[in-house]
């Protein structure tokens, strides 16, 4: 191989297009004053330190590390299995703590629900430690023509309920009694009362969905669902109804004293279900249940991932055997050991990380599942990358096995680095202010700089040992090379694909209206429509009986009667009139906030005071000197658990914090929640003197639909703006490096915005994957960037059909090759039917069909750019 082509492949330009310093001081520069001087000199300093730089990174430092590893294979072999098994030691020695609820992490530290479930804790709590649990139990009569609201149905749901209130969920051996529910909900315990009582009262009925007895006005509407009612508001028939139960933990043996008492009622509401002479049939719907048949779902869907490791590993082989034969270099048993070699690195990278991450402190949580995924991947483009570059050439006559080592290194690792730069970028964004995704970033940074370090320091050597090159033969030969007929197929198309890219307009303008397609359809008009969301049937098996229980809530509960709960910190003086007029404003502009209820359906206690008083809540003030008989009162005596005061002289009371229930309709989904939530805290922050916090069970998972949109934008972006900076660096011209930014850009935008035109929502689950294909976007064009430009550094007289397929000739077999092995890992994932699973399994499809896209249309607009934009030097190379 000649001097100059080594140095070209070595990063060094040819010598007409070299930067040279001139030494010499022009002759004017004698009349300028020290400062230009200084200035001239340092400017000169700085293009020298900027030649010296680039020519560090893609000449000597990667070539002479090949010719390091290739000079001693076994022990950089021996080494990278030592740190394997140190890292395996680890994670033994240390096992990862697992994390899987959703209960932190996974917003800011200055989220709003952070202090809105503070402050619903306080208030139920009395301001002590402790987590909120909820169940529901949903009733419908067996026979579809009876109701729920009257009748023996009601009789039985009734019973029913005061029965599993009793059960006995343990014994206690301290206490020496038997544990029920009364043990646990502490002032929670009454919450459905209301209902009974209110239906006990009712002797000509109850109206919906506020219910008159005698002075006072009971809300049901939070109990029944599909009503009819008379025009007067009489309800007729409730084909379902609901009864809610909560509590408070404060330890671990009171929360697995609730879990307990789950599995306990599930027992009975099946037991209860199975006689077909009870006329009820009961749903609960709970955490456990929940907890238990997603775990069920993710396992049902970890089969088929498994099946798609499987297969990719399959498609790789097969891979290596289509190289075997389009260069003639491997047996049989050589395919099988590099094979096994390739599979190696990815699980090497993948423990060696989850060690360091593990060391940190780091959680598994369910946003690392997907990581093992892109450890394969990212294997897989690495080392196919590696294996073809060595084999391409493998025919030439070396010295040593190290120089084609070094050569080897020198041709692709540049753009290698390039690829696997985003690593960087996560771990910086290891700093997020989301602790849970800068945690899984800094995992994904890690994956993928210790896939380079294995694909360095382990396949390489082992590539070497396995498939070792020609050594030179100083004898002459007057035989002619001998190109096999495969190999001759792939030049002959090779080249005519070539010439018509080059020649033909008609490509031009396809590349051109592809990528603008890509710019209109997919991200201006699937971006603008991302969201945030989450249907708890997407983590379920479709014949899961959790699912009716889920479909209860989202399709039936929440679009009737949706309640949220607004906790008033400080209330305002009630007697004086600037105070209650403030709040009243407030509570205006609540009830203009679009498909509210009508106000007569909110649960306050001003409304029943204003009944005791006979006066109305719109007038200026209270007569709170009847506040003390009011509460007191046994009709009334219930809103002790909605309103906190204290007395003042035994007469005066002053009211520390109340609770008004406020109702909507029309709320289906999550992002519908996350929605509303926002327009209640905009109306909330308007009057700050009444530390106002808008609460509901689901209120920290709302928070986290909005705000992980921002994580799929911000840590992505991190990503690509170090790629390209390293990218600009290592190509050395920043016309092919803009280029591949922006094209970069294009595929992740676009594949975001192209599954959300299909109805693919952003969720905590998928958020973690649209992470890993912006750690990936930069493997489907840098490859054909560098090797593009690198052509010139080879040749400087080389025409752009010459530089086309030397570019093709270097990347497309590996490219496409890593593409279908990334296609082959989720692909039976498509199949699995839990909806996370299969939108990810599509979402991988769709990035990697937009990727291929993108790959030839950056093709196109590399021939198309004007030769002096794609030279040797850093912006514009001069004209032969």
């Amino acid at each position: 191989m000649c001097q100059c082509a080594t140095e070209a492949e070595l990063g060094k330009p040819p010598p007409s297009y070299s930067l040279i310093p001139s030494n010499k001081t022009p002759s004017h520069c004698h009349s300028t004053n020290s400062i230009i001087i200084r200035l001239t000199v340092l400017l000169e300093n700085v293009k020298m330190l900027g030649k010296a730089v680039k020519e560090m990174i893609l000449g000597p430092s990667l070539g002479h590390l090949g010719s390091m590893i290739g000079s001693r294979p076994w022990l950089w072999i021996i080494v990278s299995f030592l740190v394997g098994l140190a890292s395996i030691s680890s994670i033994i020695l240390n096992p990862p703590k697992l994390e899987m609820g959703f209960d932190s992490g996974y917003t800011t530290l200055d989220a709003p629900s952070i202090m809105e479930m503070r402050a619903q804790r306080d208030f139920f709590t009395d301001g002590r430690e402790g987590n909120p649990w909820y169940s529901a139990l949903f009733a419908e009569p067996r026979d579809k023509t009876k109701s729920m609201h009257a009748g023996k149905e009601y009789s039985e749901m009734k019973r029913f309920y005061r029965y599993i209130k009793n059960i006995t969920i343990r014994h206690d051996e301290i206490l020496d009694k038997n544990l029920s529910y009364y043990d646990l909900c502490g002032s929670t315990c009454d919450l459905n009362e209301l209902l009974f009582t209110t239906e006990s009262m009712s002797f000509f009925g109850m109206s919906y969905p506020v219910t008159s007895i005698f002075a006072y006005q009971s809300n049901i509407g939070k109990h029944f669902y599909e009503v009819k009612t008379k025009e007067d508001g009489d309800l007729l028939s409730a084909k379902k109804a609901m009864l809610v139960f909560m509590a408070f933990y404060q330890t671990k043996e009171v929360k697995s004293d609730l879990s307990l008492y789950e599995m306990r009622v599930q027992h009975i509401v099946d037991r209860h279900n199975a006689n077909k002479n009870h006329s009820v049939i009961f749903t609960f719907h709970g955490e456990r249940g929940m907890a238990g048949a997603v775990e069920s779902g993710m396992k049902h869907a970890f089969k088929y991932l498994g099946a798609g490791v499987g297969l990719s590993i399959v498609v790789l082989f097969g891979i290596l055997l289509f190289f075997s034969r389009l260069f003639s270099q491997f047996t049989f048993c050589r395919i099988v050991l590099l094979w096994i070699t390739a599979i190696l690195v990815p699980m090497l990278s993948l423990i060696t990380a989850f060690a360091i991450y593990n060391f940190f402190g780091y959680a598994i949580t369910p946003l690392t599942i997907f990581t093992p995924f892109l450890a394969l991947i990212h294997g897989y483009y690495t080392v196919i990358m590696l294996t073809h570059t060595w084999l391409s050439d493998s025919e030439l006559r070396r010295d040593s096995r190290d120089e084609h080592l070094l050569e080897v290194f020198a041709t692709c690792m540049p753009s290698l680095i390039v690829t696997s730069s985003p690593a960087l970028a996560f771990i910086i964004c290891s700093v997020y202010s989301i602790a849970k995704y800068a945690a899984v970033s800094f995992l994904i940074g890690l994956i993928m700089a210790f896939t380079i370090v294995f694909s360095v320091f382990f396949f390489s050597p082992a590539i070497l040992i396995i498939c070792p090159a020609k050594d030179f033969s100083p004898l002459p030969t007057s035989e002619k090379k001998v190109i096999q007929p495969t190999l001759k197929r792939v030049e002959s198309m090779r080249n005519c694909y070539c010439k018509h890219v080059d020649k033909t307009k008609w490509i031009k303008a396809v590349a051109v209206i592809v990528v603008l397609l890509l710019l209109i359809v997919p991200i201006y008009m699937g971006c603008t429509r991302v969201e945030g969301n989450l249907d708890y049937r997407q983590l379920l098996k479709p014949d899961s009986p959790r699912n009716y229980g889920v479909h209860m809530m989202s399709d039936i509960v929440w679009p009737t009667w949706f309640s949220i709960m607004v906790f008033v910190n400080k209330p305002p003086n009630f007697a004086d009139p600037r105070e209650y007029g403030r709040f009243k404003d407030m509570l205006a502009e609540i009830d203009a906030i679009e498909n509210k209820l009508p106000n007569s359906t909110d649960m306050v206690w001003i409304n029943d005071f204003c009944r005791h008083t006979h006066s109305k809540p719109t007038d200026d003030t209270l007569d709170m000197t009847k506040f003390k008989s009011f509460i007191e009162d046994a009709i009334y005596k219930s809103w002790r658990d909605g309103v906190k005061f204290r007395f003042i002289n035994d007469t005066t009371p002053v009211i520390t914090s109340m609770l008004h229930i406020v109702s909507f309709e029309g709320t289906k989904t999550l992002a519908d929640k996350a929605r509303l939530f926002e327009k209640c805290r905009a109306v909330t922050n308007k009057y700050p003197e009444f530390k106002t916090t808008p609460f509901d069970t689901e209120i920290g998972f709302a928070d986290i639909i909005l705000q992980v949109p921002l994580v799929v934008a911000v840590i992505p972006l991190v990503a690509t703006t170090v790629m390209f900076i390293v990218s600009a660096i290592i190509i050395g011209n920043l016309s092919v490096a803009l280029l591949n930014f922006i094209i970069v850009c294009i595929l992740y935008s676009s594949s975001l915005g192209a599954v959300t035109l299909f109805g693919v929502t952003i969720n905590p689950f998928n958020a973690a994957f649209f992470l890993i294909i912006a750690a990936l976007s930069p493997s489907f064009t840098t490859h054909f960037c560098y090797y593009y430009q690198q052509a010139m550094r080879i040749n400087s007289r080389a025409k752009r059909v010459e530089r086309m397929n030397e570019m093709l000739r270097k990347c497309f077999f590996p490219c496409i090759s890593s593409v279908l092995c990334s296609i082959a890992v989720f692909l039976p994932a498509l199949f699995c039917s839990i909806n996370i699973f299969e939108t990810v399994a599509f979402t991988n499809i769709v990035f990697c069909c937009l990727g291929i896209i993108l790959a030839f249309s950056v093709q196109v607009f590399l021939n198309m750019l004007p030769d002096m934009f794609t030279g040797t030097h850093w912006f514009c190379s001069p004209q032969s």
